[in-house]
């Protein structure tokens, strides 16, 4: 049987990383568990529940607000999970909604001379893709012979009085 407390399952996405919302309830995700949760209560605020040490070391508490509720479970969390850190710089790492750096690649065995080719070519047909696309993007010059433009015919007689020569079409 799965324990049903905490369970994954299959993920075909990344854990969630930071605060999220879960209808009316505020979660807290770190390194893909769950290590608060803030939800309304029905006596007073809001409940917070904090679980960012060993299974049996849980909190309850209560809040004013969600808002609250919030910094004090990332307060209270950040301390917990992070003592060499100062508070402040704890709590940006902890609450960064970005995922870490990228794991390295598992060891196997080395590439294929098929597989190394297929990534030459795909190499290949990718730089001449982006020159294409250079080229389609490049502004359009415009050319170095322009035919004269007719000129407005109602102004006519203001040129003729400047003495100016009108060419006839």
């Amino acid at each position: 049987m799965l324990p049903m407390h905490g369970y994954q399952g299959f993920r075909t996405a990344p854990p969630p990383s930071g605060w999220v919302q879960l209808r009316d309830t505020w979660v807290l995700w770190w390194s893909g568990r769950q290590i608060a949760q803030v939800s309304p209560a029905k006596e007073r605020g809001v409940r917070v529940h904090l679980d960012a040490r060993k299974m049996w070391q849980t909190k309850d508490a209560w809040a004013a607000s969600v808002v609250q509720g919030k910094r004090y479970a990332e307060r209270w969390c950040a301390a917990r999970l992070y003592p060499e850190m100062r508070l402040r710089a704890a709590v940006a790492r902890m609450v960064d909604g970005s995922p870490g750096e990228p794991l390295p690649p598992l060891p196997g065995l080395p590439p294929t001379p098929e597989q190394l080719q297929q990534a030459r070519r795909l190499a290949e047909a990718g730089a001449k893709e982006l020159e294409r696309v250079k080229e389609a993007l490049a502004p359009i010059r415009p050319s170095a012979v322009t035919k004269p433009r007719a000129k407005a015919p109602l102004k006519a007689w203001v040129r003729e009085e400047r003495g100016e020569v009108i060419p006839r079409y």
